[in-house]
Parts: C-alpha cells; sequence; structure tokens
C-alpha cells in the first residue's frame, strides 16, 4: 500500500505555498488583477488537490496523470509569479523566491512520478 499523500514533501511544500500565495493575494489591493489572484489560488490548491487524488486512484496511470496535472499546476504558479513581478504587484525577489520552491515541488513530483513508472504492478 502507497503511504498517505500528507507523507509526501510535495504535499507538505504545496500546502505551505498556497498559504503563501493567499497571503500575497490579499495584499494586492488593485482589482483589475483578481484574474490573477485567483489564477494563483486555484493553481497552487491544484497541486495538493491532485497530488492527494492521485494518492487515491489505484492504477498507476491514473496516479501519473493526476501527479502530472499537480506538475504542471506548479508551473503555472510560476508563470503567474511572473506576471506579478512584470506588473510590479510584487517585489521580483520575493515572486524568484517562491518560483524557486514551486520548482522545488515539481521536482518532487517528477521524481514520484519516475518511481511509480519504475513499478512492476
Amino acid at each position: 500500500m502507497d503511504k498517505p499523500f500528507e507523507d509526501f514533501p510535495a504535499y507538505r511544500k504545496g500546502l505551505n505555498l498556497a498559504k503563501e500565495a493567499n497571503l500575497i493575494c490579499t495584499s494586492i489591493r488593485d482589482s483589475q488583477f483578481n484574474y490573477l489572484k485567483d489564477q494563483i489560488r486555484r493553481a497552487a490548491s491544484s497541486v495538493i488537490l491532485n497530488l492527494a487524488e492521485g494518492s487515491g486512484r489505484w492504477t498507476k496511470r491514473d496516479k501519473i496523470n493526476f501527479y502530472r496535472i499537480a506538475r504542471a499546476s506548479a508551473f503555472e504558479c510560476c508563470a503567474v509569479l511572473d506576471l506579478f513581478a512584470a506588473y510590479q504587484l510584487v517585489d521580483k525577489q520575493h515572486t524568484e523566491e517562491l518560483k524557486s520552491r514551486f520548482i522545488e515541488i515539481a521536482g518532487n513530483l517528477q521524481a514520484l512520478i519516475f518511481s511509480i513508472e519504475k513499478r512492476r504492478f
């Protein structure tokens, strides 16, 4: 049996980053950027939600599919952070630090995907 999704490093890190993304969004007062704030909130949530859902799937193919979606959502967060920096809504140094953490999560998810692909079940 697989370990619980809460034990995956990507889940713990993703949960913390989702909270940080939400804090950033509350600091952006300009309502014309609500679409970006909503986008990063949903993408950051998608990382941990898809990781959790994938862990509950039975087949290797299903698990990998959800983990790939989670990985793509981590990269989506990076793109939104780039837009935040480009529009000067958030300090570029802060966005770069958060991006590196989302990329780290993507790497954790890729390692998880590779480990599942190697299994013989």
